[in-house]
């Protein structure tokens, strides 16, 4: 049994240990059981990077994409980037150890929305990876143009499941 197993084995009897002591002096037992979860996620390490992100993509409509091989994600980055004289460079993922998720969010009605990576952490058996739909700053001009914003992954291959929440907010950029 590896260490940290070990830990939150120790904190899950220490809350049930302590829990009916708590109940019998009239308190309750909710810090220890939230101390349990704190440890457990902080249990396993796990790293996501974004390899690019893109106002302007050929998907249209919301969608979230894995890629597992370079020929179909060679494809996809093209998507990405449509425009070639904009395409970065594609970038060298291996594909033994990574899986590349793509998260578009579909059309927009004008410039100054994007996506952006913020967090990738594993509970239980699942990947969570929080991604930022950044909306226009409010009183700042915007391009008129229909745009499609996406971003890409790398994330390790293991876990397989994943789940991807997406919370929205104002861009912090300032308007000249």
């Amino acid at each position: 049994m590896g260490r940290m197993t070990r830990i939150v084995r120790e904190w899950v009897g220490l809350a049930a240990h302590t829990a009916p002591q708590l109940r019998r002096a009239g308190q309750t037992c909710r810090r220890s059981a939230l101390l349990v979860v704190t440890v457990a996620v902080a249990t396993f390490p796990w790293h996501a990077s974004e390899l690019g992100h893109s106002p302007r993509s050929n998907w249209s409509a919301p969608q979230t994409l894995v890629y597992r091989d370079s020929a179909a994600f060679r494809g996809a980055w093209m998507q990405l980037f449509p425009a070639p004289s904009l395409r970065p460079a594609l970038p060298a993922i291996d594909f033994a150890k990574y899986r590349v998720v793509i998260v578009a969010s579909g059309s927009r009605p004008t410039g100054g929305y994007r996506l952006a990576l913020d967090e990738g952490h594993v509970v239980g058996d699942t990947a969570l990876i929080g991604i930022t739909a950044f909306t226009p700053p409010a009183g700042c001009g915007v391009t008129q143009e229909l745009t499609a914003p996406a971003v890409a992954i790398a994330v390790p291959s293991s876990p397989t499941g994943f789940r991807i929440t997406t919370r929205a907010r104002p861009d912090t950029v300032r308007c000249n």
